[in-house]
């Protein structure tokens, strides 16, 4: 099984105080020589997002933990066909939810999480409630919470 994982789940993971961070490594742990643990590159944007707005003394730590999971896991990059399921999975959410311009641009990495997920054929791990919508619109999307038993 391919595994996609989302920057919460890498939150918890790489913050050992996190109540998820124990379940986190069970399910890791638990995996099969197969399975594949993978990023999206937008993970990574997001991450160094993250060190950009921290405070002086964590950024030696955030780099380290960004530079852990370039080594640790394969990046997924963006793609053509991930791009067309965006297209229709965020017209369908905003459908579905009635959404109107502002609140339409909401949510975009997100959704090409999702999108790249089903492209992919990965299961994506996550915590975000959003992702339960989304699996509703889009059937191929599988999904697991890693932060719960």
């Amino acid at each position: 099984m391919r595994y996609l994982l989302d920057s919460d789940i890498l939150s918890d993971l790489y913050e050992s105080s996190s109540a998820a961070h124990d379940n986190i490594l069970r399910r890791i742990a638990s995996l099969k020589a197969e399975d594949s643990l993978s990023v999206s590159i937008l993970v990574l944007y997001e991450l160094e997002y993250g060190l950009a707005n921290a405070r002086a003394e964590k950024k030696s730590i955030l780099r380290q933990r960004i530079k852990n999971v370039q080594t640790r896991f394969s990046v997924l990059e963006l793609s053509l066909d991930a791009a067309q399921i965006f297209g229709q999975l965020k017209k369908a959410l905003v459908d579905f939810r009635g959404l109107k311009d502002k609140a339409s641009k909401s949510h975009n990495v997100d959704l090409i999480l999702a999108a790249t997920a089903v492209a992919e054929s990965c299961v994506l791990v996550s915590a975000d409630s959003l992702y339960r919508d989304l699996r509703v619109l889009e059937p191929n999307l599988q999904l697991e919470d890693w932060t719960d038993d």
